[in-house]
């Protein structure tokens, strides 16, 4: 098979390479939550200054997210890596504990329009991958 054969061959539809996406993105998105995560475990052990000091001088609502945060982001991140659906849901469940956070808790916790964004866009991502593969199916 020459190249101009190669480059004439139909390429696979989108439909059929939507798992591989998926498959992908979760695995992804599964590294971004154990960095996370770990992130969270430096503020605890002392490694990094969280958003309002060291973890010994948190107010206790902030230590309580904090611990939350530790253990949440890195089981969402075994999930995501496994590709099982209690990932996908423990990891739906952190990103909209860290957006209420946030948003909702705004005079608590502060707000944090980055992570915010992040969560959302990842969420809307999925959410949007997840909708087309499941009209796929229907089909």
């Amino acid at each position: 098979m020459t190249i101009s054969e190669k480059d004439s061959t139909p390429h696979a539809p989108f439909g059929d390479r939507l798992p591989a996406i998926l498959n992908i993105y979760g695995r992804v998105m599964a590294g971004v939550m154990m960095l996370l995560g770990l992130r969270e475990w430096g503020i605890i052990v002392g490694i990094f200054d969280g958003a309002v000091g060291s973890f010994e001088t948190m107010p206790a609502a902030w230590k309580i997210a904090t611990m939350h945060l530790a253990v949440v982001d890195l089981v969402a991140s075994v999930g995501l890596w496994q590709r099982v659906a209690w990932g996908n849901v423990v990891w739906v469940y952190a990103a909209l504990a860290e957006i209420a956070m946030h948003t909702v808790f705004i005079g608590t916790f502060g707000g944090d329009l980055p992570i915010v964004l992040f969560h959302f866009v990842t969420l809307g991502v999925y959410l949007a991958l997840f909708m087309i593969e499941r009209r796929r199916e229907t089909r």
